[in-house]
């Protein structure tokens, strides 16, 4: 038994060496075709034994492919692209597995992994035949996506699965960078033989996956819904129209009910693949039925781990958004520990996840500061000047000085840094007068900066230094001055709409680096403002670092002081249930959250929190009863709860 390798190449100097090292030592000849090589892949090729055949290149992929098959002498093909190569040397086993193969077999068909080689993110993996009989019946077919036939069986090819331990390839010559010109040059090809879609459907597919890749959404649907009228089979292949088409239209922003229904119509055509449960999942989660989402997450990653199937799969880069998305709804339930583990399983498969890794920190935030750091090292490394930085990045959106003042500090001693760096270190170990020193010295150099101002501001207020102060008053906006003349010398200002983001700015950077008393003396100047919204404003900054105490003083305020719409009101309420229900108490919550609802709340997220909550009231005061009323209501038949 004699194995032929073969291979078309242009340019492949950089790919074509590993590709060939893969396999070399268990076929018996290599062929390699160029197609117009300016670079060495002809000198790499022969230097490793091939047999390489120059042809002129016609734009005519299956062209060039057969062109090598009739140099093969060979009772057996290997052809792999040169971009595509071997791994953990399991080209060892194709003889073994090519002697014992059951006579209708006329091919095998390989697991392949194709990987973006700009970054080395795994993009999907799936079942390609590259090993065959040579066959003059066994041919190429395409100018461009070839694929094989066999003419004496209705083009059908049998093909041998061998599983992933067998038998690996990693295809490294795509990149998501490169997929617009990739697209275009297809595009170009495929134009050319529209004319022959009808007798041809796969076309029409070809031709919808590459408007995909030009980002022309409503193309791609058009095509690809030709294609599948067509009732065409693609091996390997046949979830990709669905997928494109749903991607599409939730680009397009289309009905949502429509989306959903392409979903479901993908889930009915293929229940055992994982990638339409994840389209399921995350459209649920949009429409805040949590409960739901999180269920087909579930489901999802059940169906990943169980899949063998020939199907291509584009799920793997995203397995850590399902990890995300699962903890985001065990931290709406209150479930924190589940919350937790979901978070970091999904930053052990994508480290750089600011809003992830910022949710994991507020849910540790109050535990012993050693721990957090020993927690944070595991996940991340700090002797990696990339992972240090973002971690850094991080820990100044979180109300956690002590724990940024050691990373700052090992940043700066490790790689240096830039001045907000030392200045947040600086900040978070309460070194005022040092900080002041770098934000006015920033301020000097570009005089608009509002996170200087906040930073120059908060420690000349945390210093109580005179002189600090009067220097913000004559070199900071007008609107820091107002605030900060209000703050010292309790004049008395009429706030305006020009001075809020300034103020809210104050009020973040105090909250996360401030003392509670400096902050609350800066939160009451929100009764001198002409737009009372101004305590709704207040409110989400709090919610947003955790502080639902503070949260609920400022909703309230703005629920006592402003009159607003029946809508704008039932909406505020939520919102205090929100914090209430944060606050564990739940009574109070669900009060909150039946008042908003009888003011005509309907969102979905609100009978996912009276159903969580409704366990937990005791009976006898009507709560838990009403509560129930409005679950029950939520599920009745024509309500889109």
């Amino acid at each position: 038994m004699k194995l032929s390798a073969c291979m078309i190449a242009r340019n492949e100097e950089k790919n074509i060496g590993r590709c060939i090292a893969s396999y070399k030592d268990v076929v018996d000849e290599i062929i390699v075709v160029d197609t117009g090589s300016t670079d060495k892949t002809v000198e790499i090729a022969e230097a490793m034994g091939a047999k390489v055949y120059s042809l002129e290149w016609h734009n005519h992929f299956a062209e060039a492919k057969n062109y090598a098959l009739d140099r093969a002498k060979g009772d057996w093909i290997l052809f792999l692209d040169a971009d595509e190569y071997f791994v953990n040397n399991t080209a060892r086993n194709i003889i073994p597995l090519l002697r014992r193969l059951p006579s209708r077999f006329n091919a095998i068909a390989c697991r392949m992994k194709n990987i973006d080689y700009a970054n080395g993110q795994l993009l999907d993996e799936i079942m390609h035949i590259r090993i065959f009989r040579r066959d003059k019946n066994i041919r190429y077919k395409n100018r461009v996506h070839e694929y094989l036939i066999c003419t004496t069986k209705n083009n059908a090819i049998e093909a041998f699965y061998a599983n992933e331990k067998e038998l690996l390839v990693h295809h490294e010559g795509y990149s998501l960078s490169e997929q617009r010109s990739k697209a275009r040059r297809n595009l170009e090809i495929l134009l050319l033989q529209l004319d022959r879609a009808t007798e041809e459907p796969t076309i029409y597919y070809y031709l919808g996956d590459c408007y995909f890749g030009l980002g022309d959404w409503q193309k791609t649907i058009e095509y690809t819904q030709l294609f599948l009228a067509s009732g065409t089979q693609l091996v390997g292949y046949n979830v990709k129209p669905h997928q494109n088409i749903i991607d599409s239209m939730l680009r397009l922003k289309c009905n949502p009910d429509d989306i959903l229904k392409e979903i479901y119509v993908a889930i009915n055509k293929f229940p055992r693949h994982p990638v339409f449960h994840f389209y399921l999942a995350n459209r649920l989660f949009d429409l805040k039925k949590y409960d739901e989402a999180y269920h087909e997450y579930e489901k999802t990653l059940q169906l990943q781990k169980n899949y063998d199937d020939v199907e291509v799969n584009s799920l793997i880069p995203f397995l850590y958004h399902i990890y995300h998305y699962m903890g985001i709804v065990a931290s709406y339930r209150n479930d924190y520990e589940d919350a937790l583990n979901r978070f970091t399983e999904s930053l052990k498969l994508e480290k750089k996840q600011s809003d992830c890794l910022i949710r994991l920190i507020m849910i540790i935030k109050d535990f012993p500061v050693e721990d957090i750091i020993l927690f944070l090292n595991s996940l991340y490394n700090k002797d990696d000047k990339e992972e240090l930085k973002f971690l850094v990045a991080a820990l100044t959106k979180v109300p956690l000085p002590k724990v940024l003042a050691y990373y700052s500090a090992l940043e700066i001693k490790k790689y240096g840094s830039d001045d907000l760096t030392v200045v947040y270190m600086l900040l978070a170990n309460r070194q005022y007068d040092k900080t002041f020193i770098i934000a006015q010295k920033c301020l000097h150099e570009e005089p608009k900066d509002t996170t200087s101002a906040a930073i120059a501001t908060v420690s000349a207020l945390m210093s109580d230094n005179r002189e600090y102060l009067d220097w913000i008053e004559e070199h900071t906006s007008e609107s820091m001055k107002r605030l900060v003349r209000a703050l010292v010398k309790h004049e008395v200002f009429a706030f305006s709409q020009e001075d809020k983001a300034e103020y809210l700015n104050l009020i973040t950077t105090l909250h996360l680096f401030g003392t509670k008393k400096t902050m609350n003396r800066v939160v009451h100047l929100a009764k001198y403002f002409n737009d009372n919204t101004i305590y709704a404003e207040l409110g989400n900054v709090f919610f947003k670092y955790g502080n639902y105490e503070l949260a609920l003083e400022q909703y309230q305020c703005c629920i006592n002081q402003v009159e607003v719409e029946k809508e704008d009101q039932a909406t505020r309420l939520y919102t205090i249930g929100l914090c209430w229900y944060r606050l564990r108490e739940y009574e109070n919550a669900m009060t909150s959250f039946i008042e908003a609802y009888d003011l005509g709340c309907r969102e979905n997220d609100i009978f996912e929190f009276l159903r969580w909550s409704v366990d937990k009231l005791s009976s006898g005061n009507g709560l838990k009863e009403r509560c129930l009323e409005i679950i029950t209501e939520s599920k009745r038949p024509g309500n889109k709860f």
